[in-house]
């Protein structure tokens, strides 16, 4: 009974071609582009040490299979490559905002607001024209 189980399963399972192997690294990469939430720490993990890698892989797959991938094949390969490095270009060109930094840059803000109202005259007090009948 586990057999017909096990061959059932196979069957469902999507046949695995040149297209699909590269649609499921890619897919991978975005999402480490992305950041994935660790369930244990209900942060979100960017890894583009990870991303890089498949970066990597994609190129070597590109130039050992120049010349015997299929048109749409080719041309997807290119594609995603091509969509999966501007992802990661943009990442590591994104200043990084750490909890250290983002508190920095409020004390900044901060100080900067106190500075200026010590310096400041006073401003007055808004009027309301309908309270004074024009």
């Amino acid at each position: 009974m586990a057999e017909t189980t096990a061959q059932e399963e196979a069957q469902q399972l999507p046949r695995i071609d040149f297209i699909t192997y590269l649609n499921n690294l890619v897919a991978t990469g975005q999402l480490y582009l992305e950041g994935i939430r660790d369930p244990d720490t209900d942060e979100v993990v960017v890894n583009l040490g990870l991303v890089k890698g498949i970066i990597d892989t994609i190129e070597m797959l590109e130039e050992k299979t120049k010349g015997n991938l299929t048109a749409p094949e080719t041309n997807f390969l290119a594609n995603t490559l091509y969509e999966l490095r501007m992802g990661y270009v943009r990442a590591i060109s994104k200043p990084e905002v750490t909890p250290e930094a983002e508190t920095q840059k409020e004390t900044s803000a901060e100080e900067a607001e106190s500075e200026t109202s010590d310096n400041a005259p006073e401003a007055e007090a808004p009027t309301n024209e309908a309270e004074n009948g024009s």
